[in-house]
């Protein structure tokens, strides 16, 4: 009987610690406060960096002019607003370009070329990943006026907001020309006499000089794709390749650069697209270390829009200036009329 009490007695204490022992681990411990939130990558929390570097001017021009439409380029992307525009440092070189912009945070930068023509002057206006050094956007135009120069702000605000994947806008719908800005947005030159720089490539004063002789070009253009390399070749040398591949050809024909960055080759029904009177160009860079600095070679192709090869021309030279100047001399010698 005693025994039977004992083994009764025992088997309730193990219920009662064991019930004590669940409890005890069934208690949520304490909470914890929840985490700090981090900072948001651009296009989702935070708005794109842009920076905008002076143009480079050709022919000699007032080098001034470049710097006035990186400032009025700069100034209208600032006032549509959804982007932060950077003061650009003084003296950085355009090899320096990408290097400067990742030390500044910046997203993306905005570099160019520009050429005076007459009373208009022809503007190259790239967008280039910092992050990747590669170009997603490149546009070429025709201005004639300071409102000009404006709108080719609005096309590159609308692609980097698309690229961050924050794009409302319709590209195609955007107007010709948007007016001038009025406002210094907190530049450091008056855009009244940004708009005098520009203006003065466009304008005569005082007497009119004699108009030149117009230059002659063939109705078929030609459309340029961006350059690639044979070989190590920085990005940097390859968007200046592409640049005076534009200005050689442009020499002799009516030129335009495409966007499209896949195989020319393989791709030249997509760049020509409706308009089928055009060649493709496209080339390779190689760069070869030489006893007094470096030797540069460039290869054009040159294609129909149905894909069939035109022509091939090589350039060597110790710029990559004379190269591609080299190989579009010869090409235009031997195909005057692009065809």
């Amino acid at each position: 009987m005693f025994e039977r009490f004992s083994l009764r007695r025992s088997l309730g204490l193990v219920l009662v610690c064991s019930s004590l022992a669940f409890a005890t681990a069934a208690t949520p411990p304490p909470s914890t406060p929840p985490p700090v939130p981090t900072s948001a990558p651009a296009g989702i929390g935070q708005i794109p960096v842009v920076m905008v570097y002076p143009f480079d001017v050709q022919t000699g021009a007032d080098p001034r002019l470049g710097q006035a439409i990186a400032q009025i380029l700069a100034q209208e992307m600032v006032a549509a607003g959804e982007i932060s525009v950077p003061p650009v440092p003084q003296g950085v070189k355009r090899a320096n370009f990408l290097e400067n912009a990742r030390a500044a945070r910046a997203d993306f930068y905005i570099s160019g070329y520009v050429t005076p023509v007459g009373e208009s002057a022809a503007v190259v206006e790239q967008v280039v990943s910092v992050e990747s050094g590669v170009i997603l956007f490149s546009q070429t135009a025709q201005v004639t006026s300071v409102a000009d120069v404006a709108s080719q702000s609005l096309l590159a605000r609308s692609q980097i907001l698309a690229f961050v994947g924050r794009g409302t806008e319709n590209v195609a719908t955007q107007p010709a020309n948007t007016p001038a800005p009025s406002s210094t947005n907190g530049a450091n030159m008056p855009i009244s006499g940004l708009g005098n720089i520009v203006n003065s490539v466009f304008k005569h004063k005082g007497g009119r000089a004699p108009t030149p002789a117009p230059t002659v070009k063939p109705s078929r253009g030609v459309i340029i794709a961006p350059v690639t390399a044979t070989g190590a070749t920085g990005a940097v040398d390859l968007a200046n390749a592409t640049h005076e591949l534009y200005f050689a050809l442009n020499n002799h024909f009516n030129a335009q650069v495409t966007g499209i960055t896949s195989s020319a080759a393989q791709s030249t029904d997509q760049i020509c697209g409706a308009d089928r009177d055009n060649t493709v160009a496209a080339g390779t860079l190689l760069e070869s270390p030489a006893h007094r600095g470096t030797t540069y070679t460039f290869n054009l192709n040159v294609y129909t829009c149905f894909g069939a090869p035109l022509a091939t021309q090589i350039g060597k030279g110790s710029s990559i200036k004379s190269a591609v100047d080299a190989a579009v001399a010869a090409y235009a010698k031997a195909h005057p009329d692009n065809s």
